[in-house]
């Protein structure tokens, strides 16, 4: 992934993350990978996502998040969750007739 997490988003995920890893959060940045932080395994995957969709109220199962390497990629997930999708509404279809 490639998008750029938003700033305020990150300044409340950061802490989330850093609590969840046991972990100063003054070292976590949008680049730390979810594998670097140490003991890191499907059980703090599952704190993590629960916590997220506590604070966020977005749900990201977690083989979506497997799918994400740092905080800043689970950030860039978070805000497209949140963000009402612009896609139009597909047409009805017209009355048989």
């Amino acid at each position: 992934m490639s998008e750029q997490p938003v700033p305020a988003l990150m300044d409340t995920l950061r802490p989330l993350v850093a609590r969840v890893a046991h972990h100063p959060v003054e070292q976590l940045t949008a680049q730390t990978r979810f594998a670097s932080l140490g003991r890191w395994g499907s059980l703090a995957a599952m704190r993590l996502l629960a916590t997220v969709e506590q604070t966020y109220g977005v749900q990201l199962d977690l083989r979506a998040y497997m799918r994400l390497a740092t905080v800043g990629e689970l950030a860039a997930e978070i805000d497209r969750l949140r963000t009402p999708d612009a896609r139009p509404e597909p047409a009805a279809p017209a009355p048989a007739g």
